[in-house]
């Protein structure tokens, strides 16, 4: 764990969506916001829904089970404060999507 790990591709990624990939063992989120890709790990603090099937509005993600809403820059909950969805370190390089689960 700690090294970059490819992802999928950045066109992959559905405009204001999100899709779910499993990596070093994680299921992670990969978001897309315009320009911009957000990595999470795929599940929501609530009841454990897949961020990886929700969809963007006003840069946070909303878990489709319930709507919970998270901002993509840091995954804090804006619905109930005090939650938070884990955010992973991530690139775009040459289209392709790496994320770092850990340091390393």
């Amino acid at each position: 764990m700690g090294g970059w790990l490819y992802l999928c591709r950045f066109d992959e990624i559905p405009e204001g969506r999100g899709r779910t990939v499993e990596a070093a063992g994680a299921r992670l989120a990969v978001l897309r916001d315009g320009d911009a890709v957000t990595v999470l790990f795929d599940r929501c603090p609530h009841a454990g829904g897949s961020l990886g099937s929700g969809w963007i509005e006003d840069h946070e993600v909303l878990c489709p089970l319930h709507r919970w809403r998270f901002r993509l820059r840091d995954g804090r909950c804006t619905t109930i404060p005090g939650h938070s969805a884990n955010v992973v370190e991530s690139r775009v390089e040459s289209g392709e999507v790496w994320g770092r689960i850990g340091q390393g």
